[in-house]
């Protein structure tokens, strides 16, 4: 990680701990397919099949998204019991950032 993002990045998570609901990244915010192909190519995010392990239930939608100076994909899943559930994985480390919990 570099350092202009841990300067950003540090701060957000000794005050509460990553990213609340407003701070989802916004639709415009998302990527489209010949960048996120870019990226996967250049070796600087991970493909969702590679760090989605730690999620239970089935993946309903996934966008790559720019958060301030990451990259993160914005997951919407379904468990079984049919509640859905939105997250937020930093795409390069593939680490929890935001879990909502149940919507």
């Amino acid at each position: 990680m570099n350092r202009r993002a841990l300067l950003v990045l540090v701060p957000a998570l000794l005050c509460g701990g990553g990213l609340r609901a407003a701070e989802m990244p916004k639709p415009s915010e998302c990527l489209t397919g010949a960048v996120v192909q870019e990226l996967l190519a250049e070796g600087k995010v991970r493909r969702l099949a590679e760090i989605r392990r730690g999620l239970t239930g089935d993946i309903v939608r996934a966008d790559l998204c720019r958060r301030g100076p990451i990259l993160v994909y914005r997951v919407t899943l379904l468990d079984d019991a049919g509640r859905v559930r939105r997250v937020l994985l930093d795409a390069s480390s593939g680490r929890l950032v935001y879990d909502g919990g149940d919507k």
